[in-house]
């Protein structure tokens, strides 16, 4: 069985094993909780509602999530999502085993700590184009995990079955961190939601529209600043603090994404892709879908038919 990227050794030897499904073991903390469910047995419709904002984070396995009159989606491994309070989950576990059970994090943290990171974070380092500033959004939607992300996660996982006396200090300032990159995150990702209404002013909205549209053209954070009526510098400063990477790396995040997109099609050669995704070189293509998937074209390709 492949090893999950979400840590949870330590937890498997401590927790105790009562339900075979949605198997609950909480660690309290000050100002949030964390919880780790488990489930052993394929099982649909069980219903979920939290009470504050939470972080669910899939660790193994594969669950399908009913919110609202959405369309219902596949939640996988590797992947999170913040869940308004009240916001009711249906789910169903088609693929759940003793053998192969499926696991997830969930993270509630309190609505004033919330508030206060975001406090801080607008007073010295507000957004711009923003009528919000930051904000710890609970839409529902889903995200992939970056490397830094499930970096705390972990730690955070670390921090609640070491049960040290110091545990809630060590975890605040990992909460802090946490919080700030989950942000970053889910904002990269409401830049490419195509249903989502952005302010005509918005340039960082208006320059993921022009990657997107360019993705095959050579594109330089010197074009992207002219695009965005910034200086380079202070446009480069302003995207990283925003999106927590550099444009470079949001380029190259979404020239990946429109990769994997296009590998399902059987009669394109890698070479080929590399090339429509604005890959001049194919050995760096290869290179950066390897770090970004953890595999290659090839083996990301045969994955698809398994």
């Amino acid at each position: 069985m492949k090893k999950p990227i979400l840590n949870i050794d330590k937890h498997l030897q401590i927790r105790k094993l009562e339900q075979v499904v949605e198997n609950r073991t909480a660690y309290t903390l000050e100002q949030a909780e964390l919880s780790i469910f488990e489930t052993h047995e394929a099982v649909n419709d069980i219903a979920f509602q939290f009470s504050t904002t939470t972080l669910a984070s899939m660790i193994r396995g594969k669950k399908i999530i009913h919110i609202d009159n959405k369309p219902s989606f596949e939640f996988l491994a590797g992947e999170s999502m913040i869940l308004a309070p009240g916001q009711t989950c249906i789910i169903d576990f088609p693929e759940a085993t003793p053998d192969t059970p499926v696991e997830c994090l969930k993270l509630s943290i309190s609505q004033e700590k919330i508030a206060s990171f975001c406090d801080r974070l607008n007073e010295k380092y507000p957004l711009i184009d923003s009528s919000t500033g930051w904000n710890y959004n609970a839409d529902g939607n889903r995200f992939l995990n970056d490397a830094m992300i499930n970096q705390l996660l972990n730690r955070l996982m670390l921090i609640c079955t070491e049960n040290n006396e110091a545990k809630d200090f060590f975890a605040n300032l990992v909460l802090q961190e946490l919080v700030v990159r989950l942000m970053q995150t889910q904002g990269r990702y409401t830049l490419l939601d195509k249903n989502r209404k952005h302010s005509t002013s918005n340039r960082f909205a208006h320059v993921a529209d022009y990657i997107q549209k360019h993705i095959q053209d050579n594109i330089s954070v010197k074009m992207l600043s002219r695009e965005a009526y910034m200086s380079e510098p202070h446009f480069f400063r302003c995207f990283k603090q925003q999106f927590g990477v550099s444009p470079v790396d949001y380029i190259n995040e979404q020239r990946i994404r429109a990769a994997k997109m296009m590998l399902q099609a059987a009669d394109i050669s890698i070479t080929e892709i590399s090339f429509a995704c604005g890959f001049n070189n194919l050995n760096y293509f290869l290179k950066m879908f390897k770090r970004h998937t953890g595999l290659t074209p090839a083996q990301y390709r045969k994955s698809l038919l398994l």
